[in-house]
């Protein structure tokens, strides 16, 4: 039968380890406000133009371009 672990007490952190967790949380939580004005933009504005070749079709069924 193995013998039982001894558990060491916690010890608090350290000011350097709460500065890390502290620098690390804000980390994440700038990534996450990034990441939702992201789709906010993207759900906000349409890049469809930016893709756009220079042709346009039109309703009668002709295709103009903007390139004369």
């Amino acid at each position: 039968m193995a013998a039982p672990r001894r558990s060491r007490p916690r010890r608090p952190l350290t000011r350097a380890q709460k500065a890390g967790l502290g620098g690390l949380a804000a980390l994440i939580g700038v990534a996450a406000v990034g990441v939702v004005a992201g789709l906010l933009i993207d759900r906000l504005l349409d890049f469809d133009d930016v893709l756009d070749a220079g042709g346009e079709w039109d309703e009668g069924g002709g295709v103009f371009t903007r390139w004369f």
